[in-house]
């Protein structure tokens, strides 16, 4: 199970001595979103280096006192899990398509493609993600704030997992974890890593779904300028960048049968071709495989090639899906409830019995990262201490989708009357409220509130005069009891 419990702002290091390029990178990365430092020549970038951590490194390949190929051994000799990317300004890039050799992450072309760039350096920065954040098993008493991505579960179905991620991790095999979407196949993939004997090489990630078949090919083993449309010069695979580290193929069941048998003699003889060209690479990866289909049907239907199953099927882990290890939700909701309190500053609230009931009923099609959205969804919405079942989504409490406005006026006319806020205070009573008078008051305002709008024909400027107070804080109130205004008035739920 993916769970970032910490969001740190990316650290990002440009060498170069052209102001204008400094000032392009300023302009693509605001300093909201990314810390941004710089250095002109490699002394000053080494120095930087050792004394901070980067999630990344953008470098040109002249310096005034050395050169990017340099540069990049000395770095990756300091640390070599960081992304180093080279810049160059010279057609034919031949330095660069060395040092990519050699391990850097990418080159760029100048003058720079901000679009290009930005993909760019966001991927460089997953990728240190994923190597830098540790994965490992939460504890009882784990409070979740050290930065680790964790797996959480004690149930025995969980508890076969992390005997098997203790067992295989060194080990210098190759691993298939099978398991639905949502289930944490990821996280599972890197803590193999991350206790194995590759922990300090590179860590690599491609989604096979998420890439078109024709790109995907290229994208793995790289191409030879000019053997596609497009193909303006030489790349380098994820294969070939990641010599002597670990490779995750996330998705491989979505592979072609073309680009599966690249994969096989990869795997048969650690070799390969680049796209369009005749000379062979040699690498040494270790492969890491996941999917979400049946493998064995696949192979059944001629769509999957039963000799890469086999050479994949060394070693096999099973995740289950949530709703088959329904036991560990009130670990799981513990967990995330702390870490979106955090990512969205706001208090940590409990949740109630009748809204942990519907998630214990709920089926979980999406699995973990259906449940982390659903928390989400239910802290954004939260107008008290406590997680009520009507802050949760609309499919958790078996709403149909287009219901919404029914749904809506049911619940507005559900508050109207004293009988009825009569008994929305017995059932809090008996839910173990201790909060109930901030319960109560939020109820008679939602209530107040919808129906002076629905008399006014939702004129802010009328309603806040018959109220005596600003239109900016009747919007606050508004916003914070989840009344929004359209054609209509209404309660979102």
């Amino acid at each position: 199970m993916l769970q970032s419990v910490e969001v740190t702002m990316p650290n990002l290091l440009i060498v170069d001595d052209d102001e204008l390029i400094l000032e392009c990178f300023r302009y693509a990365f605001p300093p909201d979103q990314v810390s941004l430092q710089t250095a002109t020549n490699a002394n000053e970038a080494i120095s930087l280096f050792r004394e901070q951590p980067f999630d990344a490194v953008v470098a040109d390949i002249r310096l005034l006192d050395s050169s990017g190929l340099q540069l990049l051994r000395e770095l990756h000799a300091i640390d070599r899990r960081v992304p180093v990317i080279l810049m160059t300004g010279y057609g034919t890039a031949n330095t660069a398509i060395e040092a990519m050799q050699k391990g850097a992450f990418e080159y760029l072309l100048k003058p720079l493609d901000l679009d290009v760039l930005q993909s760019v350096i966001h991927r460089a920065i997953e990728a240190t993600r994923m190597t830098r954040t540790p994965a490992r098993i939460a504890m009882e008493s784990d409070d979740g704030t050290d930065g680790s991505d964790l797996l959480i579960g004690q149930c025995p179905a969980m508890q076969e997992v992390y005997r098997q991620i203790g067992r295989v991790s060194e080990q210098d095999v190759t691993v298939l974890i099978l398991g639905e979407s949502g289930t944490g196949k990821e996280v599972v993939a890197r803590a193999i890593y991350q206790y194995s004997k590759r922990a300090e090489k590179p860590f690599l990630a491609i989604n096979c779904a998420a890439i078109p078949d024709d790109l995907l090919e290229s994208e793995l083993f790289g191409h030879e300028k000019g053997s596609f449309t497009g193909a303006d010069r030489k790349r380098i695979g994820k294969f070939e960048q990641c010599d002597k580290g670990t490779l995750f193929l996330d998705e491989i069941g979505d592979m072609s049968p073309l680009t599966q048998t690249k994969v096989l003699r990869v795997l048969q003889d650690q070799q390969f071709e680049r796209v369009g060209g005749s000379q062979m690479v040699s690498t040494n990866v270790r492969l890491i495989a996941a999917t979400n289909r049946n493998l064995t049907e696949m192979m059944e239907q001629g769509t999957f090639r039963s000799d890469l199953y086999y050479r994949l099927n060394v070693y096999t882990i099973h995740l289950p899906p949530l709703r088959e290890r329904i036991g560990d939700l009130p670990l799981l909701v513990n967990h995330f409830l702390k870490r979106f309190c955090r990512e969205l500053s706001k208090q940590v609230p409990r949740i109630s019995p009748e809204a942990m009931t519907l998630l214990i009923d709920y089926h979980w099609p999406g699995n973990l990262r259906e449940l982390q959205s659903a928390l989400k969804h239910a802290v954004v919405e939260a107008t008290s201490p406590v997680i009520l079942p009507e802050f949760l989504p609309e499919t958790v409490r078996g709403i149909k989708p287009g219901d919404g406005h029914d749904v809506a006026d049911r619940a507005f006319h559900d508050v109207k009357t004293n009988g009825d806020l009569i008994r929305f205070l017995h059932q809090r009573i008996r839910a173990g409220t201790e909060n109930l008078y901030e319960e109560m008051i939020q109820r008679v305002d939602r209530t107040m509130l919808t129906e002076l709008l629905h008399q006014v024909d939702g004129n802010v400027s009328r309603a806040s005069a018959i109220l005596g107070i600003s239109r900016s804080t009747l919007r606050c109130k508004l916003g914070a009891l989840g009344i929004s205004l359209d054609r209509s008035v209404r309660m979102n739920d």
